[in-house]
């Protein structure tokens, strides 16, 4: 019932689907696309010369049986089951939500899944898309299409997927965070589509039996998601991510998972020793050193120039995009492809393939340094298409979360290298190979794609110092990968490697070592391209020596790990090393005798197919290895498990003990274990195999993948050999010099030997017999895969059947692969003498395309000693290869003769043909008749037409017009007017200094010599030419020719010269350079400019010159006729002027020669000058009075500021930034704020505030001026002032004693003149009631400016309490003319008493006077004292004191005066007009406060004026002053 429930909730999610309302990612398209494959997928039929290599022997069972699955499908996501989904990991609810394109099905066992694989994919509207370990099939389409798929009957249950299975494990991680969804935004992420047998998909096309149509591009969905979004490749996306609804993003059907952008990195000769590389490159006849062989790299940069590559660049590109293949950084692609197949050029460290040739793919970015990720599906097509059939990689994810994993970058390596192992499709097979990483010791630490199925994944051991080769280096990363498997494969030398150093590398700071062009690295970066280097030398074996065309990679694979030895003690295989280090000598030639057998040419087709192989051990003891390795179909990043199609190795011993692939202990095949079904590697390892019959089979165990599936199988062992020498005759290339021989005629015999061994063949015998009996023998030796050409001499002895024979070893003591190729026995039948046809040349080649005719000498002979009539007969023309008959003409001298006893005739046979015909071999039968004894002799005579070349060449010009300066292109039609296609060099011969060279032919542009390739007869091929001119320049209208030699590629050279003639063209041209630096000019400056002219042409000049400048300039300089002969330089000087009205603009400078106009063109950049106006808006008073001009009232208040205001404005089209200062006579003090910047249009206030010095004469006229200024403008105005006076006093008061009532005690207040004029006014005291004040002498103050006076005062109170005492000036005009200060008296109050005795008052005066009279010399004498201690202020002496209630007004001294700052009186103010004193009547200019006389004065009067003299206001605004 749960396989019915869950097909019920399929249908249901099938049901959503197709209600469900499409996004804007959903997107129809109303065409359809073609599908494009990279490969045509027909089967290509081999044409193999019969025996080249062994047949791939065994016997192939091809019978099925049950699978035995579990019904489960173990995913990253989690395990699905009959059941439902048990999740391994936490997810969050809206991406555990169904995706409606898709389901996962469980198979069962009923039906093997390949063929349901099959059916799915066969059904309408439906793809099947991963398969999921070790049931599971996911699959995706329509509804209908996924309804059907969920009925099919192998299906146990579909489950629907959820949407989260399509997002990335590391994203997932993030999304479980609280916000972590809005984390991705902005994230570089990249968008995986879908795959199919081709490759990635950029869209996704369904169409069901209903015609419903799921339609989408890959591409749309990206643009929609992804901001500054790039494809690497179809169906391959980057970007940064879009704020998106990321459910509705992972439920688009084009999508096949978002994932992080894959960061990648680096993993940073005595290797050749360790490998035994250099053991191998003279080993066989034909040298291994990768010859022949391109070796696709890619890598960070490439110093192609280096030396050590030679011209075996076949191509450096970039394939990320920064425009650049330079290797800038650490030099590491340089030292990587240099230790694949550099040759020592530079200094001797050469690397493993050093005949070998590169293809390039630049991966790192200059501006980084880092390594980018492009599509390595893209980047293993494009290598493959260049020719590449070996690819190294040393790098790798630098994410510590990819380690061991299998991901997007693993499947594009496992499917093409699946790819191009499918023999069977005409494809030739490719090795790849991936660097571990540089992440160990630990385990699992190997770094993607290195954990892919199908490459050599290599770790790295020492290379020099103490322990290599035997000692692993430590960073060397380990395995095994995630799903267990062994990694790395092998290991080679990278500890310490040296090779090339690129010039232009900048960081190489952590080399070890290092010259000028070599430096020393680490890592297994270094170990896989020496690695790399020995794949492709097995590559170079299998196709040149033991002559298997295309071989797999997994046959490389499995030849590498044949001669792989372990490393220390007996553990393979093992996470350090794999299989152990590489040992090219044992993999190709192992010592002892042994031998080695490999078969690539066979298929396991479902589950439970074998093919087993016997090898008959012929030694005891001796090692017994055997290898499985296939390129099996990718695994998926969704699925736990990576093997697709399960292969097992199982070999069974003469005694019947079986081992199983991998099944080890302690380094060597063991027993009692189980099958390997992790691994696409198997081994069987036997230390000491006894003789007898070994049976190695490999068996299908489970067949989950689409296809078929090659592999390759290599075994070592005594007597296990196909590297023997196998000499055999060639039958088709017999021959004899006569068609039928006659006896006692000599004829010569032609004889070919081939070895199809994949070993030199030493010295051997070949026997020639007759009928059995031997008449000589020869001896001769033959390299692997050459052949060689006997000729023997016969003379028949009898008529009649002969039969020949050529034996091989006669002896039988040379070791062969096969003993029955070594006779070929040739029956021959000898004629009786009669007459005989003969001629000298039987064999005519036609030498000229231009012959029609062609003709033999011909001798016809009676044989007999007796006369005889005799006659020759002519055939028909036949053409060998085709069978054709010709019908050309065939004529001959005379054809009937009565011949005496062996008389000869001399005939001559003339053909007549097309001239030329087609090629090939053209024969005519001739028949000489014995008429008289009815005995006739037949001859053949053959006109050989080879590939005749008959070239010519065109071009559209009598004579070239080329150019005298730059290089000149141009186009020839080369012509093949022979008889077949033919290839010709071509070779360029140009004039005494010039230079020409093809520009489509040769390896680069512009070499002098080229292969036009085959060219069909009467075609042509269009020729690129390019010539370039002396440096020196060639005058107009010389004439040179260029020749051009044709030679065709044909046995018989044919060279054909052509002559190109070429005239010199008529060049003006010139060059016009300023080399004054023009900058910015300020109107009314000049500047000179100095022009330079080169004459770039062939004829000379006379120029005419003339200017086009903006307004506002003119030239200074006279324009003169300017000369200049051709191929000379000249210097010109102009000079301009700017008015202080001009303008910028364009400037040209125009050259007149006749109708030949050469326009120099510039600009000029005129400086804007600001137009500021400043106009005056108001002057503010302290106490806020305000004022229209800045006159004021007439005049101005000293020690108070002066607040004067102006509006700013400025009329030219630029901002005047200015600041503002004060310029101030001497007793102006003042400053002006910050000024605003003013734009044309704009106002900005001027602010300056300006004080009086407080005792400044009054009527001075002090001035100050405004000075605003930047960028050398400036705007001033200047403001005339008028000091008014000022009555201004300070006070100042000591200490106030406390009064008793009824007592009078005295105040002293110092008063002080801080005005600008004279002080005189009384003082006065005002008193509170019942308190009594007065001034203690004189109440008028004369003071000078300056000057202070102390008053005392008699104070009384009559009442206690504390009161108020004022002191008052009387009508000052200052700004304080009073002064409180407060007092306290204490007792009772006083009131009038009756009592006798004296009257109080009577008393009081009485007394006063006595004291008076006793106190008064010693009160002078002090006060003569106080004069003396206080110098500065003269002393009066103090009144007589009065009784109380006293108010006699007297005079008062001052008594303490203060010296004035300027005793001098205040000048009068002077006339602005006759700059003479005023000392009448004036009038001021309000606006800056200039004075004028307002009487006529000596002339002089301010009516007389128009305007003021300061500041040009109009006079008739002058107002009194």
């Amino acid at each position: 019932m749960a396989g019915v429930s869950n097909r019920l909730t399929a249908g249901v999610f099938v049901l959503l689907l197709v209600l469900s309302t499409s996004t804007s990612f959903f997107l129809a398209s109303d065409s359809e696309e073609q599908n494009t494959t990279t490969f045509n997928p027909d089967w290509v039929r081999f044409e193999v010369r019969e025996g080249v290599y062994n047949e791939a022997l065994g016997l192939l069972d091809e019978g099925l049986s049950p699978e035995h699955r579990a019904p489960v499908a173990v995913s990253t996501f989690g395990t699905f089951d009959e059941r439902g989904l048990e999740l391994l990991r936490p997810v969050p609810a809206e991406l555990l939500e169904p995706r409606f394109d898709t389901l996962l099905l469980i198979v069962s066992n009923e039906m093997r899944l390949h063929d349901v694989r099959s059916e799915l994919n066969n059904q309408p509207g439906l793809a099947v898309r991963e398969f999921i370990a070790p049931s599971g099939l996911l699959v995706q389409g329509t509804p209908a299409g996924l309804q059907q798929a969920g009925e099919h009957p192998a299906v146990i249950t579909a489950h629907a997927v959820p949407i989260g299975m399509f997002l990335h494990n590391d994203l997932m991680d993030i999304v479980l965070f609280e916000q972590g969804e809005t984390a991705l935004r902005g994230q570089l992420l990249r968008m995986d589509g879908w795959r199919d047998a081709t490759g990635p998909l950029e869209s996704v096309t369904f169409v069901d039996d209903t015609g419903t149509k799921i339609d989408q591009h890959l591409g749309e969905v990206a643009g929609q998601a992804f901001d500054d979004w790039r494809a690497w490749d179809t169906g391959r996306y980057e970007g940064t991510l879009k704020e998106v609804n990321l459910p509705m993003l992972l439920r688009q059907p084009s999508l096949m998972q978002l994932r992080p952008d894959p960061a990648f990195a680096a993993f940073n000769d005595q290797s050749r020793g360790h490998m035994k590389t250099g053991t191998m490159t003279t080993y066989f006849t034909t040298d291994l050193d990768g010859s022949g062989q391109i070796v696709g790299v890619a890598d960070a940069g490439l110093d192609a120039d280096h030396g050590d590559f030679g011209s075996r660049v076949v191509g450096s590109y970039d394939v990320i995009g920064d425009g650049s293949t330079a290797d800038k950084h650490s030099g590491h692609g340089t030292h990587v492809s240099c230790t694949v197949l550099g040759d020592g050029f530079r200094g001797g460290y050469g690397g493993v393939a050093q005949a070998a040739e590169l293809y390039f793919q630049a991966m790192e970015n200059d501006n980084t340094g880092n390594f980018q990720s492009p599509s390595l599906n893209n980047l293993l097509n494009t290598a493959y298409n260049a020719g590449a059939r070996t690819h190294t990689n040393s790098w790798g994810s630098s994410a510590e979360s990819q380690q061991a994993k299998y991901n997007s970058e693993t499947e594009d390596v496992d499917d093409r290298a699946n790819y191009y192992d499918r023999y069977y499709n005409g494809v030739e097979g490719l090795t790849i190979l991936f660097a571990a990483g540089n992440d160990g010791p630990n385990s699992g630490t190997v770094s993607p794609p290195a954990t892919a199925k199908n490459i050599i994944s290599v770790g790295n051991h020492k290379n020099r110092y103490s322990g290599a080769p035997d000692v692993m280096m430590s960073g060397s990363s380990r395995g095994p990968t995630e799903d267990g498997r062994i990694k790395p494969d092998l290991v080679a030398p990278g500890g310490y490697v040296r090779s090339c150093r690129a010039q232009e590398a900048g960081d190489t700071g952590t080399a070890t070592w290092s010259s000028n062009y070599y430096l020393e690295y680490t890592g297994t970066s270094m170990a896989t391209p020496n690695a790399a280097g020995a794949a492709v030398m097995v590559r170079e074996y299998l196709e040149e020596i033991a002559q298997r065309p295309s071989p797999q990679g997994a046959l490389v694979k499995a030849l590498l790990v044949l001669g792989a030895q372990d490393i220390g003690s007996r553990d393979i295989p093992n996470k350090d090393e794999g299989w152990g280090r590489i040992n090219l000598r044992n993999s190709l030639a192992p010592p002892g005798g042994q031998g080695i057998w490999v078969d690539d040419r066979s298929v396991m087709s479902g589950t439970g197919n074998s093919k087993s192989y016997a090898f008959n051990i012929s030694k005891d003891n001796g090692l017994f290895k055997a290898v499985l390795t296939w390129s099996d179909e990718r695994g998926s990043r969704f699925s736990s498990a990576q093997l697709v199609n399960d292969l097992d190795l199982e070999v069974t011993a003469p005694d019947g003990t079986v081992y199983l692939g991998n099944d080890f202990a302690n380094g060597r095949s063991a027993t009692g274990g189980t099958r390997d079904s992790v691994n696409n590697l198997e081994v069987v390892l036997i230390d000491s195999a006894s003789t007898g019959t070994w049976t190695v089979k490999v068996k299908d165990a489970q067949h989950s993948g689409s296809k078929s599936q090659p592999y390759a199988i290599a075994v070592l062992g005594h007597g296990v050999n196909d590297l023997r020498p196998d000499p055999k005759v060639v039958p088709e290339d017999f021959a004899m010099n006569v068609a039928i021989p006659q006896v006692d005629d000599p004829v010569q015999l032609t004889t070919s030997f081939f070895n199809f061994g994949n070993v030199k063949a030493n010295t051997f015998p070949v026997a020639f017999e007759v009928d059995g009996v031997e008449q000589t023998r020869k001896s001769i030796e033959l390299g692997a895969g050459s052949s060689k050409v006997l000729l023997w001499a016969w003379t028949p002895a009898s008529a009649g059947t002969t039969t020949l024979s050529f034996v091989i070893d006669p002896d039988d003591t040379m070791e062969e692969i096969r003993e029955d190729n070594n006779r070929l026995d040739i029956q021959v039948n000898v004629t009786a003498p009669g007459v005989k046809l003969e001629t000298a040349t039987p064999v005519l080649t036609l030498a000229s395309s231009e012959a029609t005719t062609t003709s033999w000498n011909i001798s016809l002979t009676n044989t007999a000693l007796i006369p005889t009539n005799a006659s020759m007969q002519t055939g028909d023309v036949l053409h060998v290869e085709s069978g054709q008959t010709m019908p050309w003409y065939i004529g001959s001298t005379d054809s009937n003769f009565s011949m005496e006893g062996q008389a000869s005739e001399t005939i001559v046979v003339t053909l007549v043909h097309p001239a030329p015909p087609a090629p090939g071999t053209y024969r005519i039968d001739l028949l000489a008749l014995d008429v008289d004894n009815g005995v006739d002799y037949p001859l053949e005579i053959d006109m050989v037409v080879p590939d005749l070349p008959e070239a010519a060449v065109e071009f559209d010009y009598q004579v070239v017009p080329v150019h005298p300066v730059n290089p000149t292109n141009m186009t020839v039609r080369f012509y093949n007017n022979g008889n077949a296609p033919i290839g010709y060099d071509l070779f360029l011969e140009a004039p005494s200094g010039w230079q020409a060279g093809f520009t489509n032919l040769g390896s680069e542009a512009g070499a002098l010599s080229g292969s036009t390739g085959l060219i069909n007869s009467e075609a042509h091929r269009a020729v690129g030419l390019v010539f370039t001119p002396p440096q020196v320049m060639t005058a107009a209208g010389a004439e040179r020719v260029v020749k051009l030699t044709a030679v065709s590629q044909t046995e018989q050279q044919e060279l054909t010269l052509f002559e190109i003639p070429i005239r010199v063209m008529t060049v003006r041209e010139l060059s016009i350079d300023l080399e004054t630096s023009l900058g910015t000019l300020r109107p009314d400056s000049s500047v000179t400019l100095r022009y330079s002219l080169e004459h770039k042409g062939n004829v000379d000049f006379n120029f005419t010159p003339s200017f086009e400048l903006p307004s506002g300039w003119s030239t200074t300089s006279t324009l003169e006729v300017v000369e200049l002969p051709w191929a000379t330089s000249r210097n010109l000087l102009y000079s301009l002027e700017a008015g202080k009205n001009a303008r910028s603009g364009e400037i040209k400078l125009h050259l007149d020669n006749g109708s030949n106009r050469f326009t120099w063109e510039g600009t000029l950049n005129v400086e804007i000058l600001p137009e500021p106006t400043l106009t005056f808006v108001g002057l503010e008073l302290q106490d806020g009075t305000a004022f229209g001009s800045p006159q004021g009232a007439g005049s101005h208040p000293s020690g108070e500021p002066l607040k004067f205001t102006w509006l700013l404005g400025n009329n030219a089209e630029t901002v005047w930034s200015p600041s503002a200062s004060l310029q101030l006579d001497p007793g102006l003090f003042g400053e002006c704020t910050p000024v605003e910047p003013v734009a044309m249009g704009d106002v900005s206030p001027v602010v300056c505030n300006v004080l009086i010095a407080a005792n400044m004469a009054p009527m001075s006229e002090p001035s100050f001026t405004v000075l605003l200024s930047d960028s050398g403008v400036e705007r001033t105005t200047t403001v005339g002032l008028l000091v008014a006076p000022n009555e201004a006093v300070s006070w100042d008061i000591g200490s106030v004693p406390a009064l008793t009532t009824g007592e009078g005690r005295q105040v002293t207040v110092e008063i002080t003149n801080t005005g600008n004029t004279a002080l005189q006014r009384q003082v006065v005291v005002e008193a509170p009631s019942k308190w009594e004040a007065s001034v203690d002498g004189n109440d008028i103050l004369d003071l000078a400016v300056g000057q202070s006076v102390l008053v005392r005062l008699n104070v009384r109170a009559d009442t206690p309490g504390s009161e108020s005492i004022t002191v008052n000036l009387v009508q000052s005009t200052a700004s304080e003319p009073s002064f409180s200060f407060s007092m306290t008296s204490v007792g009772e109050p006083m009131g009038t008493s009756s009592e006798s005795g004296l009257d109080s008052g009577l008393a009081v005066v009485l007394l006063i006077g006595v004291l008076l009279l006793v106190l008064a010399p010693v009160a002078m004498t002090m006060l003569r004292g106080r004069s003396s201690a206080k110098t500065q202020q003269p002393v009066g002496a103090l009144p007589v004191p009065t009784p109380a209630r006293a108010h006699v007004a007297q005079p008062v001294l001052p008594v303490a005066v203060k010296p004035s700052q300027s005793t001098a009186s205040a000048a009068p103010p002077m006339c602005w007009a006759c700059r003479q004193p005023i000392t009448t009547t004036m009038v001021g200019c309000p606006a800056c406060g200039a004075r004028y006389h307002a009487d006529a004065i000596a002339g002089c009067t301010a009516a007389s004026l128009e305007s003021c003299a300061n500041c040009g206001g109009p006079s008739n605004n002058f107002v009194n002053a």
